[in-house]
Formats: structure tokens, sequence, C-alpha cells
């Protein structure tokens, strides 16, 4: 049996969705292989074992049924509540959305710990997080996008956004630069409505992304899953009675709908499939990740990558594999990509402490 750890949580606006994915892993992970080892962390990035894990309710408001966790770095072993029960950790699904989780925070958390983990790379993860990164990348890599521009606190202050959107044309979309789950997004028209709009964002991040608004598109979502080949799922199509998709009907309202294979052109749906793939090789990408693309006739432009989607995207693989298939592949992965880095020499023998002499560094003092 193999003990996997998922872990969830953390600080972050996205806090309650992250539960709800780890549930659905948790629910569904094969127990004839795996001795799962839920760690929740709270806000205050306490480590911990909720007792009645499986209850979303159990996390609302002060936890007091729980064992404290503590990481032993290096060895890829935890130290379990007041007995310190140790525990060699296998592999960490990472369920964590939105920033302190999915942002690489946790990549670079779990290689000091010396334990794989099923989210791509500390650099893939960082630079998909910063929306302005990414599509900087993006137009680098010639990955089609809409137009945007950076708007950052200093701009919102000294009165420079106008001078930042010169490219632009309203309605523009206002979010900020590393969040998700379509917290603090607005849609605009004017001026004074950017102004309002960078100022919401501006309560969730310094840095804040505005875009071309596309009109009549379609919002199509692609899963991909593997590592250096790559298999795409069934596409879907959101759908919402607003001007784009909140959180409230993305998450919680009974009136989002989704099309599940939409009927696209073969010449859209290959395009999906091509951009897709060169994002892949571009990001270095594995695992399991889910991609957003804006289609507007025959145009394809990706929006964003969630290298931690909601519920894993298992959703867009039915048909094609149960979610405890999926949660084995990208543990297999996950292992393998671990192995693969740990056979790198990171180490180097050299004479220059030994040669080291006490007043050699004077020259460069001040």
């Amino acid at each position: 049996m193999q003990n996997i750890m998922v872990v969830y949580g953390g600080k972050s606006v996205e806090h309650d969705i992250s539960i709800l994915t780890a549930i659905q892993v948790m629910q569904n992970l094969d127990k004839n292989k795996y001795n799962i080892i839920p760690v929740y962390q709270t806000p205050n990035f306490e480590f911990i074992v909720v007792s009645d894990y499986l209850n979303p309710k159990a996390y609302i408001g002060e936890i007091k049924k729980f064992k404290k966790v503590n990481f032993v770095f290096g060895k890829g072993d935890i130290l379990i509540g007041k007995l310190k029960k140790r525990i060699h950790i296998h592999c960490v699904i990472n369920c964590f959305h939105g920033i302190n989780g999915e942002d690489g925070t946790m990549n670079a958390f779990f290689n000091i710990c010396q334990i794989p983990i099923t989210s791509p790379s500390l650099l893939s993860s960082s630079v998909c997080m910063d929306k302005v990164i990414m599509k900087d990348i993006f137009v680098a890599n010639n990955i089609p996008c809409v137009n945007y521009a950076l708007v950052t606190q200093n701009d919102y202050l000294t009165k420079n956004i106008e001078q930042k959107i010169v490219d632009l044309t309203y309605p523009l979309i206002v979010k900020p630069a590393n969040l998700g789950s379509s917290i603090g997004i607005n849609k605009v028209t004017n001026l004074k409505e950017l102004y309002e709009a960078v100022e919401i964002a501006l309560y969730y991040d310094s840095r804040v992304i505005v875009e071309n608004c596309l009109e009549d598109f379609k919002e199509i979502n692609i899963s991909c899953l593997g590592d250096e080949e790559v298999e795409f799922s069934k596409l879907e199509q959101p759908m919402s009675w607003k001007n784009f998709l909140n959180f409230d009907n993305k998450y919680t309202q009974k009136d989002a709908q989704k099309i599940v294979d939409p009927k696209l052109d073969k010449s859209v749906l290959d395009k999906i499939h091509e951009i897709s793939k060169l994002a892949w090789r571009t990001f270095d990408l594995y695992g399991v990740v889910r991609m957003d693309f804006m289609v507007q006739g025959e145009e394809v432009y990706l929006n964003e990558i969630n290298t931690v989607p909601g519920s894993l995207a298992f959703y867009l693989w039915k048909g094609k594999y149960d979610f405890f298939e999926l949660l084995d592949k990208i543990i297999i992965v996950a292992v393998a990509k671990f192995n693969q880095k740990n056979k790198h020499k990171y180490t180097f023998t050299s004479s220059v402490l030994a040669d080291y002499k006490p007043n050699s560094m004077n020259k460069y003092a001040k």
C-alpha cells in the first residue's frame, strides 16, 4: 500500500473550492492501492488532519478535532499527532487552488521534503499563475491570445491607467493577475468603470490584467494529461446568463450549465489541439491541467492554463477514464518526474572553501 497525501485548503480566496476538490479526490482514490493521508492547511499555514475530513461543514468556523502534522525535511516523512506517528509519503496530490498552493509554493515545499507532487514544476506553476507573465510567454511563442495590458497599483495611484491601455478597445475585462475562480473580475465599458474595476482587483493583487473583451464568442475548456506525450479530453462549453462566468454561477448556481462535446468545425477543433500541444510543451507541463479557450468564428485564443483545475478536471475525462484511473495516472507521472529529477547531480566538490584565506575578501569591502 502506498501512502498518498492529499493536501488542500490554504490561505487563498479559493480555499473552499480546494476543500471540495480534495474531498472528491479522497472519495475516488483506489482504497485497494492507497492509504489516504488527508492533510489540510489552515489559513494560518498550519498543517492538520481533520477528524471528519470528508464533511465539508467540518471546515466551517473553528476546527476543534484535529491532529497536527509536521514534516521531516529531506526524508519524505511526516509526523502526526502528539505521539508523532511517523509515516513515509509516497506521493502528494496537490488540491490547492490559487495563490500559496497552485502557484508553485507547494512544489517548492515538497521538493524540500523530498516527496513527489502531482502538479507541474515550481516554474511552470508560478508562471501559469500570473496571467500577465503567462500571456507574455504566449506572445513570445506565437500562442494566440487577446490583447492585454498590465496595470499596477502605482498606475492606479498616479492615474496612469489610460496610457497603459492605448492599444485596447472597450469593452474590457479587468482581473487580478494571480487569482482564479472568477473572483475580482469585472467587465467595463468606459474609463470611470475601468478605474472602479481596477480598484476592486487591487484588493486581491498588486498586479491587474486588463484585456479586450470579445463579443459573441464561445468559452471552450479542454483537459490535457500526460508527460512527454499528451492526450486530450473531450471539450466543454460553460454557459452563463451573465456577461461572463462569475464565481457564483461557476460553482453555486443551478442555472450554470455546460455543453459537453459542443459542435465545432473540425478546423477549430484542430486549432484547439494544436495550441494545447504547443502550450503544453512551452510551459513544460505534466500531470493533468485544464486549458481555457475563447473561440470567435474561426479564431481561437488561449485564455489561461490551470495547473490544478477544479475537481482535477475529472469530469472532462468521463467515458475515457474513471476518476480513480485519472488519479492513478497523475500519481505515476509525479513519481516518475521526481525520480528523474533526483538522478541529476546537484553537488560539486571544489577547493574553494579549503583554499579560502580570511583576508582574501577584504578587497571587495567598501
